[in-house]
């Protein structure tokens, strides 16, 4: 080890920041769909590793910047697949999402480093400190400029539920807590000045708490899936139409019949409720009366039709992506307007300051894109008739755990998405790991109906009971899970429950490094 530290001491910064972009890129293999979690205690200690060889705040930044570069460029590399579907228009655009983006995200972390470094402290407490940056990162991530809460840390345990259950306890940012804690303690067996018996219990503690949380998780696991919901008979579409065809004129009807032929094959048992993805009917559902009386046919009796689809004003130019009900000569009886938007991919951030710069003019594209405009803050909800109330997440929407929860009561999500844009990338399988952390935060089923898929039922501990594969058209045919009995602490307290663990560890963290100063 002291060899191997010699070594290290010698290498000039670039070759540090060379191999903290390595890391990166290895950090991003523990998230969906490869879920390499073995990796996790390399990656983090590793950083903290080089961290130590950092000898000014600038190189202290780079460390975590360098490696926050490599986790999102090949974490977020999908993004500039959405960037292919019209390449005449956006091409050229691609090297914002793949390469600037991931630049910008990457100031995170480095401002995580940068501040372990400023505290100067000693290993045990500097892991404190450094666990509970690393998450704050995450945290002004997830809400700056609207926000990007992907692939955040804890969700490198997507595939393995039993960890994943401790959302329900302290949600994903507390679990991404634990997580870095536990991967950084293996940084202790290369500080030369601490003792190997303080080794060997730093391991045994890193050992113990992994293995608590193992077993607390297969304890809450142990539990049965709850009765279904009365009346919740239901069929998700996945109708799997390329993205490059959702909008072409010719095809849009073609579109339509499509999820009204998948609708209506026979099924076991009686359907009371057909549920669509995001945007399925490429039509202004609310102001087509043809659409509606077309779509009224294959409603089943009693039942409804949830569907996404645009809604526009009949008055002004205003638009929304919505999720919108129908029953049966009743027209359309519930609405839901997407209230988190995707910036740049639903509405132009600094619309006027980008024309009267000019900038609109030498990226035509920017210019003509069209804007949806966000749901107002009122209901979250829609109701089905025969089912209590279900909490509408619109796409990108899932990806934000604080905001599922709001003043109206409900007790089951709906999850309606189009990761057609994504091809078959790593997004979609991403996504899904998202829905299912929100299904066991707030200990309810999630039926969750994709374009391309990953069409999916999940119950409150976040199992995947039924699904369809990406890129494969399909229904599928269930129950909507009743909600757990007992409310995860998660939704009951929300956010005050990992944003006191991390102020906690700061705390013990200070306290810990005073005492070893006057030691």
């Amino acid at each position: 080890m002291t060899n191997l530290l010699s070594r290290f001491e010698k290498l000039a910064f670039w070759k540090i920041a060379a191999l903290s972009f390595l890391l990166g890129l290895l950090f991003a293999t523990t998230f969906a769909p490869l879920h390499l979690v073995f990796l996790l205690p390399v990656c983090f200690s590793a950083i903290l590793f080089f961290l130590g060889f950092a000898r000014t705040k600038k190189q202290a930044f780079f460390v975590g910047w360098w490696f926050g570069w490599g986790q999102f460029i090949a974490g977020f590399y999908w993004i500039g697949v959405a960037f292919t579907i019209d390449a005449n228009a956006h091409a050229a655009l691609i090297p914002l999402p793949v390469l600037a983006l991931p630049a910008f995200l990457a100031v995170f972390p480095g401002l995580a480093t940068l501040g372990t470094y400023l505290l100067k402290w000693r290993t045990g407490p500097k892991i404190l400190a450094f666990s509970s940056l690393w998450i704050l990162s995450e945290y002004v991530r997830g809400t700056i400029f609207t926000g990007f809460p992907w692939n955040l840390t804890g969700y490198s345990w997507g595939n393995i539920l039993p960890m994943l259950q401790w959302s329900a306890y302290i949600g994903i940012f507390g679990l991404g807590l634990l997580t870095v804690l536990i991967s950084s303690i293996p940084v202790v067996l290369t500080d030369r000045d601490l003792p190997q018996k303080s080794k060997n219990r730093a391991m045994l503690f890193m050992s113990g708490l992994l293995g608590i949380m193992i077993l607390t998780g297969y304890w809450r696991l142990g539990a049965e899936t709850p009765a279904p919901l009365t009346n919740s008979a239901f069929r998700i579409v996945q109708p799997n139409i390329r993205q490059a065809d959702k909008w072409v004129p010719k095809l849009k009807g073609g579109h339509v019949k499509k999820l009204a032929d998948l609708s209506k094959l026979p099924a076991k048992g009686q359907i009371r409720h057909l549920i669509w993805p995001e945007t399925a009917v490429p039509f202004f559902l609310t102001t087509d009366q043809p659409i509606q009386s077309y779509l009224d046919r294959v409603i089943p009796e009693g039942g409804s039709l949830t569907t996404g689809a645009p809604r526009k004003d009949p008055e002004k130019r205003q638009y929304w992506n919505s999720v919108q009900v129908l029953q049966p000569g009743q027209g359309v009886t519930g609405i839901y307007d997407k209230q988190h938007l995707v910036p740049y991919g639903e509405y132009l951030p600094f619309r006027t300051l980008l024309i009267e710069s000019g900038l609109s003019r030498v990226i035509p594209v920017l210019d003509t894109m069209s804007d949806f405009s966000a749901g107002a803050s009122g209901s979250q909800t829609v109701t089905l008739p025969g089912l209590p109330p279900a909490r509408v997440l619109i796409c990108y929407e899932v990806a934000f755990p604080w905001e599922v929860s709001g003043a109206d009561d409900f007790s089951w999500i709906l999850n309606a998405t189009n990761d057609g844009w994504f091809g078959d990338t790593s997004g979609p399988y991403q996504h899904l790991i998202m829905t299912k952390t929100r299904a066991i935060e707030q200990g309810m089923s999630v039926i969750r109906a994709a374009n391309t898929g990953i069409s999916a039922v999940i119950d409150g501990y976040g199992r995947v009971l039924q699904s369809l594969p990406l890129n494969e058209p399909g229904f599928l045919d269930g129950n909507i899970p009743a909600p757990l009995a007992s409310i995860p602490l998660y939704k009951r307290a929300g956010e005050i429950l990992p944003a006191s663990l991390l102020c906690l560890f700061l705390i013990v963290g200070l306290f810990w490094q005073r005492r070893l100063s006057s030691e």
